[in-house]
Formats: structure tokens, sequence, C-alpha cells
């Protein structure tokens, strides 16, 4: 096999990897769920109300289209004919990358091929994603806010979440420790940005001395090249966010595709109630919406490919904790629910995106009627 060959294989070989380890640690999520409590499960399966599954499947297919709403807006900023269904396309290869890449790291490079191969040059398709990651992440920290503003009292309710480990006990880790944690995660990504594109002292600081630390302890290589991305890091985000401020109605309309998007994913835990017939007195749509919150700010402090496994565990732990109210009437049905929520909105989305990485191709290059740059 030669050199060429290899490199062509190398990365395929590495998301099959991720893959089968992303599925790998569901099934073995899954069966830790089902426990020994199988018969139970899937009478109450059994028992569910169709019509709150095909609403579910909605909401699925509404997730997909908001979020590439968002896309189309932000791309149109560029390319006037840009057609709405390319946007999906990229949405799902994005979608599919992101599930099954640590942190969802590969989810932005496979965007940016696949920009290419619609015929936006790299530099338009870069904006438009640095514009996306901009406002959804501004989005996500607004949800954060309210939820520890309104919702702060539960954590002190709930407490501690135990995970229990055979051989050396229980382990308590305070809600609080949790969720401050992933609050700060998720502000520090767009922080960061903003303190080093404003910020000068903040910027030379990086660029100086943090820079030259890492340089020497062999994280970064080569300095220089280093530094010049940094500036050309820092120059791009100045540049997108002026471009943003001056398409105003793109960008409330983008915000607020991700506003009723981050709506919709996180209301599924209460329509899972509904078609299990189960929510007790405490479960409500808002609620839904914060309590998935801080599951998203909670897992994302460990950044596994899909949240395998660590998005099953905290889904219980939150919505039937130990202490403070349940969201569902029954140990069992929590179980069931996180089953059905799991099931539709990773399982499913994951296998339409492979599905349309398979199929999808461009049919022809199209030049679009490019704008002026920003």
């Amino acid at each position: 096999m030669n050199k060429e060959t290899k490199e062509y294989w190398k990365p395929i070989i590495r998301y099959v990897i991720y893959l089968i380890l992303v599925l790998g640690l569901t099934l073995l999520a899954y069966i830790l769920t089902i426990g020994n409590k199988s018969s139970s499960i899937l009478q109450i399966l059994r028992n569910a109300d169709v019509l709150f599954i095909f609403i579910i499947l909605l909401i699925v297919i509404a997730c997909i289209l908001f979020r590439s709403l968002a896309i189309f807006f932000l791309t149109r900023i560029y390319a006037k004919k840009y057609p709405f269904y390319r946007a999906i396309a990229i949405d799902q290869i994005g979608t599919l990358y992101r599930m099954i890449t640590p942190a969802g790291v590969g989810g932005h490079v496979s965007e940016l091929i696949f920009y290419r191969k619609q015929n936006i040059s790299i530099s338009n398709a870069l904006s438009v994603l640095v514009m996306y990651s901009i406002v959804y992440q501004v989005v996500l920290i607004i949800f954060n806010i309210i939820t520890l503003i309104v919702k702060g009292p539960l954590i002190g309710e709930i407490g501690a979440i135990s995970i229990t480990f055979s051989i050396s006990g229980p382990l308590n880790i305070p809600l609080w420790l949790l969720v401050s944690i992933g609050f700060v995660i998720n502000l520090s990504v767009i922080g960061f940005i903003f303190l080093l594109s404003y910020w000068n002292g903040f910027y030379n600081f990086i660029h100086g001395p943090i820079a030259k630390l890492l340089n020497k302890i062999h994280i970064v290589k080569n300095l220089e090249s280093f530094q010049i991305r940094l500036d050309a890091s820092r120059d791009n985000f100045r540049n997108n966010l002026k471009a943003l401020f001056k398409h105003v109605p793109t960008l409330i309309m983008t915000a607020l595709c991700f506003v009723i998007y981050i709506m919709l994913s996180y209301s599924v835990p209460y329509f899972c109630g509904l078609a299990l017939n189960s929510q007790s007195s405490n479960a409500n749509f808002i609620d839904s919406i914060f309590l998935s919150n801080f599951h998203q700010m909670i897992t994302c402090i460990i950044p596994l490919p899909g949240n395998a496994l660590t998005s099953e565990l905290f889904f219980l732990k939150l919505f039937y904790p130990t202490n403070g109210p349940k969201f569902y009437q029954s140990e069992e049905i929590a179980r069931t629910a996180l089953l059905l929520w799991r099931s539709l909105m990773f399982i499913i989305p994951l296998f339409i995106s492979c599905l349309y990485a398979l199929i999808y191709r461009p049919r022809k290059r199209v030049s679009y009627e490019q704008n002026k740059e920003y």
C-alpha cells in the first residue's frame, strides 16, 4: 500500500473507529439502563402512546430544519442564490461528525470540505461557520444564565450526584460543582475569543508569555506559526462579528432559529413522559428545558464522542434524582424514558446523518453570485 493510499484510508479508519466506539458505549449504556428490569420496561414501551412518539419524530425533523435555516441565512450573506436543501446537507454532514468525534471537533472540518464541494470558497465557508458558532454559543449561554437564575434552588435540592463503583463504593459529586464547570466551559468557548480579540492586554499575554511557555513544553511546535494563526484568528473573528452586525435581520433570524431549536430539543424528555403517560406532578414543558440545560452543562465536561455513556448516566441522575423533585413517577419509567429519549434524539439522527453522508453528492458545481466581502 503506497503512501497516498494510506493517507486516504487513515481518516476513514479513524472515523469508523469513532463510530464503533460511540455505538459500543451507547449499547453498554442501554444494557446498564435496562439491567434486570427488562420485563417492566418492555411492558411500559408496549403501552406507550404512539401519537407522542410521532410528535417527537416531528421534533427531530424540526431540529434539523431550524439548524439548517441558520446555515441558510448565514450562507446567503456570501452567496445570494444558495438553496436551502444544500444547507440541510451541510447540517447533516456536520451532525454526523459532531456525533462521532470527541467534543464534536470533526463537525466544522467536514462542513468546510462539503462547502467547498458546493462551490463555496473556503474563506466564505469559514466565515459562515464562525458566525454560526458565535450566535449559537451566545444563545446557549443566555439559556444557561436563565436556567441558573430560575432553577438555581434545584441544585441545592438535588445536592450531589452519586455515582456507584463496585470496588470503591459510591462517589458523591456536588451538582453545583458539575454545573459550574460546565457553565464555565460554555462561557469560555466564546469568552476566550472575545477577550483575545478585544482586550489587547489579554491578547499580548497569550501571544507572548503563554505561547512561549507552550513552545517550551512542546505543546506548540512552531512558535512563529502559532502566533501567525493567533493573529489570523483574531482578525477573522473581528471581521465576522462586523459582518453579523451589518446584517441585523440575518442575525435576528439566526438567533431565533437557535432559540427554537434549543427549546424543541430540550423539551423531548417532557414528550417522552407524555408518551409513557408517566410524568410526576413536578413535570412540565419548562422544567424539561431547564433540566436538559443542566444536562448539557454537565455532559460537556466529559468530551466523549456523542456524549455516549455520560449522557445516559446524567439523564437519570437529573430526571430521577435520589433527592429533590422527580420528573417521572418511578425508576422503571425514568429508565424507559431514557431509552426512548436517547433512541429518538441520538440513534435516529445519527442514522439519518450517516445515510445522508453516504448518498449526498452535489449534482453540479453551481457558480453562486457572490456578495461583496465584509
